[in-house]
């Protein structure tokens, strides 16, 4: 064989040997493109890749999102309705038993307020003496008005009403049963121009008071009716005590 047909013969294997090589491979390349969790196709996506979960504001990576609705900050365990600084022991349901009922509050005793008004019926102690003294401080005259009556602390007062009439002679009388001090005060409601709130005072010290008493009654100066009201005070001790308006 020539040298040319022995070139041309190593050619045709050669070309044979390629073509079968490349004919010969069955598997595909690998398939291009993003890769996914750990270089892994259809891992979920990273934070910050596009398509990831979005995360609440402020919040750490990994938390669980919060309910509607949850307080910041809640107490696990917490009562619903409960008071803040609510004292232990407190009762809501004052009155009911086994509930300690609330400290009375308001006047009374040495600091004032208004003594517990009485029927003239249940103050027989002191409206018995009373009609006694009436007949030495207002003799001749007839009752103006019921009786006041009531049960007092020191410092208590209660009031009586009446209309100071012109041409009318006034007398008041109180007695009381346990006090051993009471106080009078005749004053007008709506005070009249030129004249003082006060009609008059008592003078007495003891469990007895009177105001115009023994025919020295009080006379209005003004020649239009007035609306007036009385005062009586339990100025020392405690008890019932009883008064009464004469006029004539």
């Amino acid at each position: 064989m020539t040298r040319t047909g022995l070139s041309l013969s190593l050619a045709v294997v050669l070309v044979t040997s390629i073509g079968a090589t490349a004919c010969g491979s069955k598997d595909p390349p690998p398939p291009q493109g993003p890769q996914g969790y750990n270089g892994q196709p259809g891992a979920y996506p990273q934070q910050g890749q596009p398509g990831a979960y979005p995360q609440q504001p402020g919040a750490q990576p990994g938390a669980y999102p919060q309910q509607p609705g949850a307080q910041p900050g809640a107490q696990p365990g917490a009562q619903p309705g409960a008071q803040p600084g609510a004292q232990p022991g407190a009762s809501p349901f004052p009155g009911i038993p086994g509930f300690p009922a609330p400290a009375p509050s308001g006047g009374g005793g040495a600091s004032g307020g208004s003594a517990q008004a009485l029927d003239p019926n249940l103050a027989a102690l002191a409206v018995a003496p009373l009609g006694l003294f009436a007949n030495t401080e207002a003799p001749g005259m007839a009752k103006d008005g019921p009786i006041v009556a009531g049960n007092f602390q020191a410092g208590q007062t209660l009031e009586g009403s009446f209309t100071f009439q012109p041409g009318k002679c006034y007398t008041l009388v109180a007695q009381g049963a346990g006090p051993s001090a009471v106080g009078l005060e005749m004053q007008y409601v709506t005070p009249l121009p030129g004249l003082a709130p006060s009609i008059g005072k008592s003078s007495q010290g003891g469990a007895q008071a009177s105001i115009g008493g023994k025919a020295n009654c009080l006379r209005p100066i003004s020649p239009f009716p007035a609306q007036a009201k009385f005062i009586v005070t339990a100025k020392a001790g405690a008890g019932v005590i009883a008064a009464q308006l004469f006029s004539k």
